[in-house]
């Protein structure tokens, strides 16, 4: 039997454990909120008021993720056929569920699209830092964006020819550049002569994902279908004002038109109600048919749920094409922003999630943990020690 004064040393010794591991968990979640509170602080606001270069894009992806690392991931995704990174950045709600169904949206394919990165890195700011207004679009999903899939293509189309399309890889004959949204493995190459004249803006490549960066996207595409998790495909784009779904290489509706033109119904009427601007929507075989398109692909390899979202082409009667002026460029981030987010929502109600499983315990969280747990040991040796004189 342990003495009276023996006991009451070991009672305070236990209450001096319990109190010791309260205190570093507490204490490792309050520097934990104090770090991510100061890099919120230091992140910059997205800038809308001019076009940014890609090396500013990334930049503000970097930040964007350092700043909200709990739920922001970068991923290097693959290289363009210049050397430049291709990033994409995962967006989650922070609840540490795997498995979660994902909304994938990609832009930026044709060089000369310029407000289509615009539109993506808006849509980015919105799930991210008004995480609060939009959670509901996080709660049981995620989101991955890559928002600049063309970068060669997009700074040359910003230096040196404004009409640039497609990429900057070398065909041959003094002819560069694939199109992108010509060179998925769907239909590849039919349609038109010009798919296969290498000189043309309209160039499919001279064989299916040939092109470095729909490689990249295909994979993406792929390890989300193979994991049970592609719901929703968006690939934006300018600047017809309409919400195209598949299929576009055959005029025969797919077997779940019905949902498509829901969803795509859905984004129109929002941006009519918001702005006004009218978008029309429909299926693109249904006015023209040729392969090879991004969001064809991802509707045939397994996303119920596929779109081409031609953002606007003009405002109170300026049609400016491409390349809206920069004083419009908030208003139409917005208003591209209302139809993504119905869409989305329209979406989530078509396809209700399944609940995923939890991952293990944040790894800031195991540190401390791990911490505790030794100090816990160290008390306990010192308790055997005082116990056993």
């Amino acid at each position: 039997m342990l003495g009276t004064e023996n006991g009451l040393k070991l009672c305070v010794l236990i209450l001096l454990i319990t109190h010791l591991h309260q205190s570093l968990a507490l204490g490792a979640s309050r520097v934990d909120a104090f770090k991510r509170r100061l890099r919120r602080q230091l992140a910059l606001p997205l800038q809308l008021d001019d076009y940014l270069s890609y090396d500013e894009m990334l930049d503000y992806m970097a930040q964007l993720a350092r700043a909200y690392s709990e739920r922001v991931t970068l991923q290097d995704v693959g290289v363009t056929y210049e050397q430049r990174p291709l990033k994409s950045l995962t967006v989650t709600n922070g609840d540490g569920r795997v498995g979660k169904k994902t909304i994938l949206l990609i832009a930026g394919a044709h060089a000369r699209e310029w407000l289509t990165p615009v539109a993506a890195l808006y849509t980015l700011e919105q799930l991210v830092v008004r995480h609060e207004e939009n959670a509901h679009l996080l709660q049981d999903y995620d989101w991955i964006l890559l928002p600049q899939l063309n970068p060669d293509g997009y700074m040359y189309s910003r230096t040196v020819d404004i009409s640039w399309r497609n990429s900057r890889s070398p065909n041959g004959n003094n002819c560069f550049g694939t199109n992108l949204n010509r060179n998925y493995d769907i239909k590849w190459g039919q349609g038109y002569a010009e798919l296969r004249d290498s000189c043309s803006k309209h160039y499919a490549g001279p064989k299916p994902f040939s092109a470095p960066e729909t490689r990249a996207a295909r994979d993406i595409m792929q390890d989300l279908v193979q994991k049970n998790r592609g719901m929703l495909f968006m690939a934006l784009h300018t600047h017809h004002t309409t919400i195209y779904y598949p299929w576009a290489h055959t005029s025969a509706s797919s077997a779940n038109d019905k949902e498509l033109h829901a969803v795509a119904e859905a984004g129109a009427v929002a941006i009519f109600n918001a702005t006004g601007t009218r978008f029309a929507y429909g299926q693109y075989g249904k006015e023209d048919t040729f392969g090879g398109t991004s969001f064809d692909y991802a509707h045939y390899i397994g996303f119920p749920l596929s779109f081409a979202l031609e953002l606007s082409g003009q405002r109170d009667g300026l049609t400016f094409d491409f390349w809206p002026p920069k004083h419009l460029l908030k208003d139409l981030a917005e208003e591209s922003w209302v139809a993504i987010s119905a869409m989305a929502s329209k979406a989530i109600e078509l396809y209700p999630p399944t609940r995923s499983l939890p991952v293990a315990e944040h790894s800031s969280a195991s540190s401390s943990y791990s911490l505790a747990n030794i100090m816990k040991i160290l008390l306990l040796m010192i308790i055997i020690t005082i116990l056993s004189r």
